[in-house]
């Protein structure tokens, strides 16, 4: 997408910066200065960032619905209580954690067609510690 005009940044650059502007991913001022005086000159780059704008809400609000649980109270002190009587056993605990990916597919009406949670990798090693 381009307006046809000449910038001091180019259409083609800015749209490519467009989620990072968003997401505060830019940490050069100079560089969201350019962006944004870009976006004052040019109707359709200003368009695709409310566009992108507009999305980044919908997301972050299907993801709020869908993705608020949290662990129970109780959870946490039977974990401290396993955890401290693993200690006076005289046991190590190594446990490997990685990626969660959740896919969500949202039609143009902001309903959620699909739902999934993968966790790659989730492992624990108990090694007892020698005295």
């Amino acid at each position: 997408m381009s307006c046809g005009e000449a910038h001091a940044t180019p259409c083609v650059e800015v749209l490519g910066a467009v989620v990072f502007l968003i997401d505060g991913e830019i940490q050069e001022v100079s560089k969201v200065r350019d962006i944004e005086t870009h976006l004052a000159e040019c109707p359709p780059c200003r368009s695709e960032m409310d566009h992108e704008r507009k999305m980044h809400q919908m997301l972050h609000e299907v993801l709020t619905r869908s993705c608020c649980e949290t662990a129970p109270p109780e959870f946490h002190q039977q974990l401290a209580m396993q955890l401290a009587a693993m200690q006076n056993q005289g046991s190590e605990i190594l446990t490997e954690f990685t990626m969660t990916e959740i896919s969500i597919q949202i039609d143009e009406f902001g309903s959620i067609e699909h739902r999934e949670i993968t966790i790659e990798t989730t492992q624990e090693f108990r090694f007892p510690t020698e005295d």
